[in-house]
């Protein structure tokens, strides 16, 4: 009887595991989304209204960028600064954060003409991004949940 229960454990836990991993891709996207439309919004605030970055920053919101943390160190330290505090809450893939950190060097040190340059090129280099990992991310959330379960099988198994 303890053996079923704890088998039972086992496999729920391996199972919750899963969805854990399978929630982080979900997570991903929406980061990818929330960084896609910061720089829309930092484009805007430079062309169309000549805002300091700080008003630009201050008036953004998206929920996800909030959660982990980027857009209150983004508005107390600036866009180079958030990536650096947050690097380890940020589920973006190295292509993204090379992109990322360029537009970060770049964003607020040089005419309007040139600021737009870079957050047309940043919002290329995201957009191709965030469509392959919309692509992506059912695949992979259906891979870690099966690996997460046939892992929880295979030590059951190894148990017994």
């Amino acid at each position: 009887m303890l053996q079923i229960i704890g088998g039972g454990l086992l496999l729920g836990s391996f199972s919750y595991f899963g969805h854990y991993l399978a929630g982080l891709e979900g997570r991903r996207v929406r980061q990818m989304e929330g960084f896609l439309l910061l720089v829309r919004h930092v484009r805007t605030g430079i062309v169309c209204f000549a805002e300091p970055m700080e008003e630009i920053y201050r008036r953004f919101e998206n929920e996800a960028l909030e959660t982990c943390g980027f857009l209150p160190a983004l508005r107390e330290g600036g866009f180079a600064s958030a990536l650096h505090v947050c690097r380890d809450r940020l589920y973006i893939g190295a292509e993204e954060g090379r992109a990322l950190a360029a537009f970060a060097r770049e964003v607020g040190k040089s005419y309007s003409r040139e600021q737009a340059a870079v957050c047309d090129y940043t919002i290329g280099e995201l957009e191709a991004a965030l469509r392959r990992h919309q692509e992506e991310a059912p695949r992979r959330a259906r891979a870690a949940r099966s690996l997460a379960v046939c892992g929880g099988l295979a030590l059951l198994i190894l148990l017994l």
